[in-house]
């Protein structure tokens, strides 16, 4: 009977592995595509480099905080509750539920009090122009987002081991929905209803992610609410008896240790950019005023546009670690295999143009979209930061492969190896070459734990990447092709650069889609994406 519901069940869901990620991008890139629209408007209403400056800022720093405080409980309810699943221990799945939440809970809020207490020592050594106040506030409201959004990654987490990916995916764009609607709406009153100083703005807008929180938390109860009985009806029917409380909590607590740190090794590039950064350019010997124009450029504008490529990554790990964990406790070594080319094949071919393409249009995108009081600085120092979103996409998907195979060990340590050279290289290469050296010495940390860590599973597993390999320099070709025609669509008057914002936006989205189809025509030719797609007759 139970074999027979939760058949029923699943095929509610994308039983694929590919569509299990496409499902979950979907629902992040929703989310990340009202997160860069907003941005638009938004800058127009904070008006500074130096508020964008800040919002960015202090969103690194809550992000680092909150992965860190969550201890990778999330990805460890993940994986613990498929594990479960997979064995059919319903009760056990139940009892992970309830210990997941108090633990979450009380993290949630040790790390909203740390976050206050933290804000008044680094408010310096972010603020410009005499800032320290308006920043320490910006980072205590952002704080209380601290305690709420734990709370809503528990959930997120307990339904994503059973494979509710839609529900995944829905929820993170209703959140970022309410949050940009609740934050444009309050900004633009506060600004020009109200007259008030921009600087409210951006205290609404830090405010917007505990709101949204709150209301992604209550429409996350109602489905709780209205599907929990599946469990439950699975629960009457098992005869045999939950796991000891005690014993599922150290496992739970085990399992989130080495996603603990991940996180704080995986994510060392939010302190490095937002505390490490703006003192290593001051030393360089910027002015205040190119100072707010790069660190805007890497913390604001480059992470909104930078989060379209890097979506695929918690797209596919919110596929990898349920399917892959699955695979290991029924020990289907080829179904692991699959996966795992299939993941690593489908965010390079999708991520790389797109990461690509930032780096192409970027002096169109500021001259178009966003405000900058210096379009050419803030055009070069994007392209750096593209190169970022390439490695975005494809580390992540590796560490979490890593984690997911019980490779833990091994991925921590490249972790540790991959901060410890970003740490090192930065200092002599920012004295050297300026901002672009932080790029640098982040690009040799990140490929070091990229090429190592494939190493790991090549050798553990007895998987080949000559296929992925392979499939990537036909990508390489395609991005060759691209750039050379978007130099001819520029040479015959598809320029976004001189002309209105309006006519260049217009040029941009022209250019942009050709460049595109040449891309996909491309790689087309060598049956790229036929091969990764699975589509019939390849």
């Amino acid at each position: 009977m139970g074999s027979f519901i939760m058949s029923d069940r699943r095929n509610r869901v994308k039983k694929s592995f590919i569509l299990s990620g496409l499902v979950g991008t979907g629902g992040f890139f929703l989310a990340k595509l009202i997160g860069l629209l907003y941005a638009i408007p938004f800058s127009k209403i904070l008006g500074s480099d130096a508020y964008m400056s800040y919002y960015g800022t202090a969103y690194r720093i809550y992000s680092y905080v909150l992965n860190v405080f969550t201890a990778g409980m999330p990805l460890a309810i993940t994986a613990i509750v498929a594990k479960y699943m997979a064995r059919e221990d319903y009760k056990s799945v139940q009892l992970i539920k309830k210990i997941a939440f108090y633990i979450l809970l009380a993290t949630g809020f040790v790390g909203m009090v740390l976050m206050i207490i933290v804000a008044y020592f680094i408010a310096p050594s972010i603020a410009v122009k005499n800032d320290e106040t308006i920043v320490m506030i910006t980072l205590c409201i952002l704080s209380v987002a601290i305690f709420f959004v734990p709370i809503l990654s528990w959930i997120r987490g307990y339904y994503q081991g059973q494979k509710e990916i839609q529900q995944y995916a829905f929820s993170q764009a209703f959140e970022q929905f309410f949050r940009v609607g609740f934050l444009l709406a309050c900004s633009m009153l506060a600004v020009y209803v109200l007259h008030m100083e921009r600087k409210w703005a951006l205290y609404i807008a830090v405010a917007s992610t505990s709101v949204a929180a709150i209301a992604a938390i209550m429409q996350f109860y109602f489905f709780d609410q209205k599907h929990k009985g599946e469990l439950s009806e699975l629960v009457h029917t098992q005869t045999s008896k939950a796991e000891a409380k005690n014993k599922l909590t150290k496992e739970l607590v085990l399992l989130a240790v080495p996603y603990l740190i991940q996180a704080i090794l995986g994510y060392s590039d939010d302190i490095i950019y937002s505390t490490i950064l703006p003192g290593r350019l001051r030393a360089y010997g910027y002015d205040e005023e190119s100072l707010s124009v790069i660190l805007s450029s890497f913390n604001y504008v480059g992470v909104k546009l930078n989060s379209i490529p890097m979506i695929l990554a918690p797209g596919f790990i919110s596929a990898i670690i349920p399917h892959i964990s699955e695979a290991l406790e029924k020990k289907d070594t080829k179904k692991i295999e699959k996966n795992i080319r299939d993941a690593f094949n489908t965010v390079l071919y999708i991520g790389t143009p797109i990461a690509f393409c930032i780096f192409l249009y970027a002096k169109g995108l500021y001259n178009t979209l966003f405000y900058t009081d210096n379009l050419e600085l803030s055009a070069a120092s994007l392209r750096f930061v593209s190169v970022e979103g390439f490695l975005g996409v494809i580390a992540p998907v590796v560490s979490a492969t890593m984690m997911a195979l019980h490779l833990r060990k091994s991925i921590i340590r490249n972790q540790v190896v991959n901060v410890i050279l970003k740490v090192v290289l930065l200092f002599p290469l920012v004295a050297w070459l300026g901002y672009p050296g932080i790029i640098i010495s982040a690009s040799i940390g990140a490929l070091y734990l990229v090429i190592f860590s494939m190493l790991e599973i090549k050798n553990k597993f007895k998987i080949s990447f000559n296929q992925i390999i392979k499939n990537f320099a036909i990508i390489i070709v395609g991005l060759c092709a691209m750039a050379l025609s978007y130099w001819l669509l520029c040479k015959i008057g598809l320029d976004p650069i001189h002309n209105s914002k309006m006519i260049g936006f217009v040029k941009m989205i022209a250019n942009g889609l050709i460049t595109v189809i040449v891309y996909i025509g491309v790689t087309w030719i060598f049956h790229i994406p036929q091969k990764i797609f699975h589509i019939k007759g390849y």
